[in-house]
């Protein structure tokens, strides 16, 4: 039947006293109109194909139509649209035995559940006000001395919570169907607040947190979210093959919204599995944030590196030579940005011209490539001077200078730098001493020179 729910709970126990033929002989207030009367009803009772119930009735109403028990007569009717799975005639038979009986437990019960999991509007509407009459009258229904002496406490007890969930749950699912996510989730809340083991309420409350389209509240809804991912069907969860769709969901948006990071989805999923909500300060941080600080720390630490870094994606884009001409070619770098001032860029050396005493040196800025082969740099000596001696390849040099050139592809920024602000050069070995020349002993007075 459309819309409609059995629970598994001991609601049975209850809804069979509407129909229990001791409790027609009970009401005193009620008579028979003959002995006729009450044996054709007997036989109504007892019928089991609903088709020849509802004949039967149909029978007994036609020849009775004044019947003081034309309450039962409709619950009879009732019993047999349920069997036969006709929802309209249950509703309408539910409703009419209402305005006989305002808080009659069958007839709610059914316009509840008919409403649960149904975008009929009429159907919202009427189990909406099923819904509230059901709660408002538990007390009433299910007071102590209206327990049967056959019923155990623990069954009446659970047949009145599982009422109240009932309703609860229809007044959640009506509100989120019509868009009110508030009211939805104030009913949801109510539901995981009495067992928060439940996969398909878990999921709604991911649902109408994501609808309020609020960023705030979006570590809140993944928390709801990774609960309705992971709690198995024997835990109150989905059926496998729908719960496996849900994860893989699950895992798509926290990776979407985070970053990738298993050891959060573990450390989200213990979480939800624990609590009916999350705590009052629960956060997960976006992947901007995560991002942002690793820009930061990245900043912090490597200073000279980022500026230049910065510089370099502005002219790898679409307008870098437009951003050299208009904003780098000319500029004494480095220079300051975003109130700090770097006094030098680093870069480490690739290579430089000519072999000895170089007038022309090329670097790799980001030093933290330890094996690059390929520089992105050149520094040219200005005023025609040189840098004495030598250096190897991978020396860290700071410089800062005059950009004066740019090429896209292969990537290069030529620098004009004076010699004395170029530090980190090797020191260079000092040339060998010349040896002195021999000393010559001069012969005696008057002796002939030698040939």
């Amino acid at each position: 039947m459309e819309g409609m729910v059995i629970l598994k709970s001991n609601y049975w126990i209850v809804a069979a006293l509407a129909l229990a033929p001791t409790a027609w002989g009970q009401q005193a207030q009620k008579n028979w109109k003959d002995r006729a009367e009450y044996d054709l009803f007997q036989s109504c009772a007892q019928q089991q194909d609903p088709n020849k119930k509802l004949d039967c009735v149909k029978s007994w109403r036609d020849k009775y139509p004044s019947s003081d028990f034309k309450e039962e007569g409709l619950k009879l009717s009732l019993s047999a649209y349920v069997a036969l799975s006709k929802s309209a005639e249950v509703a309408a038979t539910s409703k009419e035995i209402l305005t006989i009986s305002p808080t009659d437990l069958t007839s709610l019960y059914y316009l509840t559940s008919m409403a649960l999991n149904n975008t009929d509007p009429a159907a919202l509407d009427s189990g909406e006000k099923a819904a509230n009459t059901l709660l408002g009258s538990l007390d009433a229904t299910f007071a102590a001395d209206k327990k049967p002496a056959t019923t155990k406490d623990e069954e009446w007890n659970k047949a009145k919570r599982d009422m109240q969930v009932l309703g609860t749950r229809v007044l959640g699912w009506v509100a989120m169907t019509k868009k009110d996510n508030a009211k939805a989730e104030q009913q949801f809340q109510k539901l995981l607040d009495m067992n928060f083991k439940d996969g398909e309420v878990s999921y709604w409350m991911y649902s109408v947190i994501r609808a309020t389209k609020e960023v705030k509240r979006y570590s809140e809804a993944l928390f709801y979210l990774a609960r309705a991912a992971s709690l198995p069907k024997d835990q109150g969860g989905f059926a496998d093959q729908q719960r496996r769709q849900i994860d893989d969901f699950f895992v798509k948006a926290y990776n979407t919204y985070h970053g990738a990071d298993d050891a959060g989805l573990a450390e989200l999923r213990k979480m939800s599995m624990g609590a009916p909500k999350p705590p009052a300060d629960f956060r997960i941080k976006t992947s901007i944030e995560i991002a942002t600080e690793k820009e930061n720390e990245f900043k912090s630490k490597n200073p000279q590196l980022a500026f230049w870094m910065g510089i370099k994606k502005e002219l790898a884009g679409a307008e870098g030579e437009k951003f050299f001409e208009g904003t780098v070619k000319g500029a004494e770098l480095p220079g300051k940005i975003e109130g700090t001032e770097y006094t030098k860029l680093k870069g480490r050396l690739i290579s430089h011209k000519p072999a000895t005493n170089p007038k022309e040196l090329v670097l790799q800025m980001d030093t933290t490539q330890a094996n690059a082969t390929d520089g992105d740099v050149t520094i040219k000596i200005a005023d025609g001077k040189f840098m004495n001696g030598k250096a190897d390849p991978g020396v860290e040099l700071e410089f800062n200078g005059t950009a004066s050139a740019f090429t896209k592809d292969p990537f290069m920024v030529t620098f004009d730098v004076d010699k004395e602000n170029l530090g980190g050069w090797p020191a260079q070995a000092a040339p060998p001493a010349k040896k002195a020349a021999p000393v010559r002993k001069a012969g005696p007075k008057g002796a002939p020179k030698k040939k």
